[in-house]
């Protein structure tokens, strides 16, 4: 159970760091290559996302953070994230699956926004800015979708 900031940072470095191996994992297959350009930008965008919100935490750590502040619990069970890419998975299915480990990631970064509400406002916005950078990824995942569809159907 996740119950402090500094628990909710750790397990964002870690969802975005499984995320990060999963998208240059796809980089390297050659049947997943209409997507390549992408995954690397999304793999280098994890790292970014990490990076930003342990250097915004750094940057306003107090023991109120990790004390004062009642934090809604959140169980790590609900942000599990599956990447492991069977050979036999079609471009929209690895799409279909990159678009749930998205959206289990925007789900998390909104809760630990909603739950550190509270606290000074950096922790919060630094987790609703990489929300709404997965809502983008999400739609990017979609279009390559139909893109992929349209060349298939031509």
């Amino acid at each position: 159970m996740l119950h402090t900031t500094s628990a909710f940072i750790r397990f964002h470095g870690e969802l975005e760091d499984k995320i990060k191996g999963f998208y240059e994992s796809l980089a390297v297959i050659d049947k997943y290559s209409a997507g390549r350009e992408t995954f690397l930008a999304f793999s280098k965008e994890n790292k970014k996302h990490k990076d930003m919100i342990l250097r915004t935490y750094r940057e306003v750590i107090s023991d109120a953070l990790e004390a004062a502040f009642p934090l809604m619990d959140l169980d790590e069970s609900d942000y599990e994230i599956k990447t492991k890419i069977m050979e036999d998975m079609r471009f929209q299915d690895i799409m279909k699956k990159a678009i749930e480990i998205e959206k289990k990631s925007y789900k998390y970064c909104r809760d630990v926004g909603e739950s550190t509400s509270g606290l000074l406002a950096d922790i919060p916005l630094a987790f609703e800015w990489v929300a709404r950078r997965k809502t983008i990824r999400i739609r990017k995942l979609k279009d390559l979708i139909a893109r992929e569809l349209a060349i298939l159907l031509a």
